[in-house]
């Protein structure tokens, strides 16, 4: 079949049916557009017929409570009277109150007591007191406004009197055109036919009598929809009754309804026109474009044959088949290497790593989001940017190395230093590599750059770590060795080198874990008193401090608790700390020195303990709280042997013994009860960034340690140790 045939044939059997559906459907929506009118009329009618309801039952119910004013059971008219006229203010009209033969008793309009006419309608007031029913009127002129109005009357249970609550018609009116919708007009008519409100007319209206023609269609049934002539011109109306026997017309008119129908129907065989005509003219457009088509596809095969990308064709037509079959493979292998494309570049794009492309004339090709994160500069601020920018003067023979290892098809990999975009330097993992074209030439060099900043930092770290732990821990196996040889020549049995070398591991051990937890930095006053003294102070004996936060620096830490510990001992086994009711007092303060620097007085008071006397020997324990400390903290010591309890001073510079950082935040746990001998833990090196303790402070302490001897010494540091009843021969005095 030829191809022209085809389509015309294609054309006509589309064309065919579509006429046929628009015919259908332009009947079927003709009637539903009608219904559509019909089915918003009887929704304004009844709309409006609540409204009016509504209003009335508002009224019934001001009525209905005045009806139970204790005023009127005990015939109070003018409190009445007052009561009524405050209730106006709520609702719209006024007032009137009746007797049952139809004498105006009094109207909230006119003062108490003024003489009123009577009722128009008399027979309705005894109806309604009769039938003891509520009723309304038709509308009318009221005798003292002349405003256009209607009344509702209720009868007064319990009297003789009937309440009548006039609504006024342009309050009404207000009602009726609020849910008037524009091009509309509603009409509210009383049982007699005649006019009440109207929304677009004025009050020249009201009063006028419904035609009977209109009277007669719906005077059967609660609502509906009619038609009807009115002043010449056909009106469609939804109607609805009230329960007062009113009725509510939503009407519009007949050629309000039929513009917008007649405008539709134009519009719809316009359309058809025009649809026909397109799809004639469609028809043909296409079978000259899957003509062509043919011809394109023919000519498509040597573009994808050059890299071209083509949609596979599949159609009913012969001749497109053919060419679309032809060239589906080849669309198929170029849409597979553009997937591995977009891998690449998914990759590329989501990589922690800074990626470039670089030509090979050093100009920045392409650029990552890491590089924007690592080098501080947007894509649009690098690329076409010369690669050099990134590299420090003195490493720009870099450049060269990488492009000639590229040249040679290796790939080169260094760490080295990059420039930031704000001059700053960081060290990066470079790898670099070349790139080819598909026949293998090289067209550039891809760098691929990793921050090892952090690793650099690192390694750093640990070296520094492992060189302070060296020189720590050498330092701290001298200060061991000269405290076991002290503590040797000063023990008589092996037992007691045990028990007194024990200790003051123990105690050294304390310090060291103390520095530890603040990574060597040093420690409060406050911490290092609690730490040594923790495993002497228990239920028996108490400890008390005093004095400001003072942050001390690590070598302070380690002897003055050296010096904490010995005369810990000392008190333990002598003194206040081993004595029921003992305790030590520990207080200290920073104040100036007699050149006016400022030094730190730490004081210890015993108290509560046995009477104390001078030691008769010196001891090691002696040797450390005085000598030493003395010695490696440039103070001053005073010892005091007071019977009511021992006391200990000390008087250091601030400047040697004072760190300058600030204390630590939070409290350092406190070390356990005392540790059996040779278990006491002995600290961790791990220091972290702290400042090292140095060399000459700790040579200093072991030198005090080896050269001490047991001559007694000056008059105000001979000992530290009393005496205690009854003293042993061979012990040593508060030596520990």
């Amino acid at each position: 079949m030829p191809l022209r045939v085809a389509l015309a044939l294609l054309a006509l059997g589309v064309l065919l049916p579509s006429l046929a559906f628009f015919a259908v459907e332009y009947r079927v929506v003709l009637g539903e557009k009608q219904a559509e009118v019909e089915r918003q009329g009887r929704l304004f009618a009844r709309a409006i017929a609540d409204d009016i309801t509504r209003e009335i039952a508002v009224k019934r119910a001001q009525l209905a409570v005045l009806g139970t004013s204790p005023h009127l059971v005990g015939d109070n008219l003018a409190g009445f009277h007052a009561q009524a006229r405050q209730s106006v203010a709520a609702v719209p009209g006024w007032i009137v109150l009746f007797a049952q033969d139809g004498h105006q008793i009094l109207n909230t309009q006119e003062p108490f007591g003024r003489a009123l006419p009577p009722t128009r309608n008399p027979a309705l007031i005894r109806h309604v007191h009769d039938t003891m029913s509520c009723a309304t009127t038709g509308v009318f002129a009221s005798p003292r406004t002349e405003r256009s109005v209607v009344a509702l009357l209720c009868p007064v249970p319990g009297t003789d009197y009937v309440l009548s609550g006039p609504l006024p018609v342009d309050h009404l009116s207000s009602v009726v055109a609020r849910q008037t919708p524009s091009g509309w007009a509603a009409t509210l008519i009383d049982r007699d036919g005649l006019v009440i409100v109207r929304s677009e007319a004025s009050d020249t209206t009201v009063g006028d009598r419904l035609p009977d023609e209109v009277r007669r269609r719906v005077a059967a049934g609660t609502g509906g929809w009619t038609g009807f002539m009115l002043d010449g011109e056909e009106y469609q109306a939804g109607w609805q009754r009230l329960s007062n026997g009113w009725t509510v017309f939503a009407a519009v008119p007949r050629a309000t309804v039929d513009a917008p129908m007649r405008r539709w129907k134009s519009d719809v065989l316009w359309s058809l026109v025009v649809f026909s005509g397109l799809a004639v003219l469609c028809a043909a457009l296409a079978g000259e474009w899957i003509i062509r088509s043919t011809r394109d596809l023919s000519r498509a095969a040597a573009v994808i044959g050059a890299g071209g990308v083509i949609d596979r064709v599949d159609t009913g037509i012969r001749e497109v088949n053919e060419v679309g079959q032809a060239l589906a493979q080849a669309s198929h292998d170029r849409a597979k290497g553009e997937i591995a494309n977009a891998h690449l570049a998914a990759l590329v794009s989501s990589s922690g790593d800074a990626i470039m492309s670089v030509s090979l004339d050093g100009e920045i090709l392409s650029w990552n989001a890491a590089a924007e994160e690592l080098y501080g500069y947007r894509a649009d601020e690098a690329v076409c940017r010369p690669h050099a920018m990134l590299v420090p003067p003195d490493l720009l023979g870099e450049l060269d190395e990488k492009l000639a290892a590229a040249r040679a098809g290796r790939s080169l990999r260094l760490e080295t230093i990059r420039l930031r975009k704000d001059g700053t330097p960081v060290e990066v993992s470079l790898d670099a590599a070349p790139i080819r074209s598909t026949d293998g030439t090289l067209v550039g060099i891809s760098v691929i750059a990793h921050d090892i900043s952090q690793r650099k930092r690192n390694e750093a770290h640990v070296q520094f770590v492992m060189r302070e732990l060296s020189h720590r821990t050498k330092n701290l196996i001298t200060v061991i060795i000269a405290m076991a040889r002290r503590t040797a020549r000063q023990s008589d049995t092996f037992t007691d080198f045990e028990t007194k070398f024990s200790g003051r591991l123990q105690g050294l051990a304390r310090s060291h874990d103390l520095l530890v937890h603040t990574d060597w930095r040093g420690a409060t006053l406050e911490e290092l008193v609690r730490f040594q003294l923790a495993p002497f102070v228990g239920e028996s004996a108490s400890l008390d401090t005093a004095g400001p936060e003072l942050m001390l620096r690590p070598e302070a830490v380690q002897n003055l608790g050296f010096a904490l510990h010995e005369l810990a001992t000392n008190a333990n086994k002598y003194g206040a700390l081993g004595q029921a009711g003992g305790c030590v007092r520990i207080d200290w303060q920073v104040g100036p020195g007699p050149h006016g620097e400022d030094r730190v007085r730490l004081r210890w008071q015993e108290a509560g303990g046995p009477a104390v006397e001078p030691p008769g020997r010196v001891g090691f324990g002696s040797t450390v709280i005085q000598k030493l400390t003395e010695a490696a903290l440039n103070a001053t010591v005073t010892v005091a042997y007071a019977r009511e309890g021992f006391r200990w001073e000390v008087d250091m510079p601030a400047a040697e013994v004072l760190s300058e950082m600030p204390p630590p935040r939070g409290v350092v746990e406190t070390v356990p009860d005392q540790a059996p001998a040779g278990d006491a833990p002995m600290g961790d090196a791990s220091t972290g960034d702290a400042p090292p303790v140095s060399a000459a402070t700790q040579e200093a302490d072991t030198a005090s340690l080896e050269s001490t001897s047991a001559e007694p010494a000056s008059a105000h540091t001979a000992s530290a140790e009393p005496a205690v009843r009854p003293p042993a021969p061979a012990e040593e005095a508060r030596a520990g």
